[in-house]
């Protein structure tokens, strides 16, 4: 999802994310971007992929509870300095990491991210899943489509058949027009065949 609560107030932007929430809940995983979220709608998240200028990635993992992980993770860079009482961490973690704080600091997030254990735990997460289980096979389907020709045409014919159904003003429009140029261009060439 990109950006799915630009342009709304609080209000409808918590409705959209617990909507989403509620998605993500059934197991599906969701990638969304967001900005400048409130602490309610950025704690929503379970994960985070924060990337700087340039895409250099500063850090990916865990949100933690009431953003703890994260917290801990950039308030552990020597010369970061730690969020105030009742702050937005998304704030924060925006202010922290800006280039102008990055040149100030005289440190390069991406590098520290890339030296860090978490770059270290979620290279092993790629290792580990990107190579299949012992004993699989690849995935192999018999035919290229999930259903035959005659299956095809009739979910296509099905779902035209509802585009026009949907409404039906419309098609009485059409059809009514269809008739009245027909009765028209009757009229006008009545008999005009026999005179050439």
């Amino acid at each position: 999802m990109d950006e799915p609560t630009t342009g709304l107030d609080a209000r409808a932007a918590a409705t959209v994310i617990q909507a989403v929430k509620n998605v993500a809940d059934t197991g599906r995983t969701i990638v969304c971007t967001i900005h400048q979220p409130s602490i309610d709608i950025f704690e929503a998240f379970d994960e985070l992929v924060l990337v700087k200028t340039g895409g250099h990635l500063i850090y990916s993992g865990p949100l933690g509870q009431h953003s703890s992980s994260v917290i801990k993770y950039f308030e552990g860079i020597p010369g970061v300095p730690k969020i105030r009482n009742n702050y937005n961490p998304a704030t924060w973690m925006f202010e922290v990491t800006s280039t102008s704080v990055e040149a100030a600091l005289g440190v390069d997030f991406a590098q520290k991210y890339r030296e860090s254990a978490l770059y270290m735990k979620n290279k092993e997460y790629v290792r580990q899943f990107s190579s299949p289980p012992p004993g699989s096979r690849d995935l192999h389907f018999i035919t290229r489509f999930s259903q035959n020709t005659w299956g095809q045409l009739k979910s296509c014919l099905w779902n035209q058949n509802l585009a026009y159904w949907r409404s039906p003003a419309y098609n009485l429009m059409r059809i009514m027009h269809s008739l009245a140029s027909a009765l028209i261009f009757g009229i006008l060439y009545w008999n005009q065949g026999k005179s050439l």
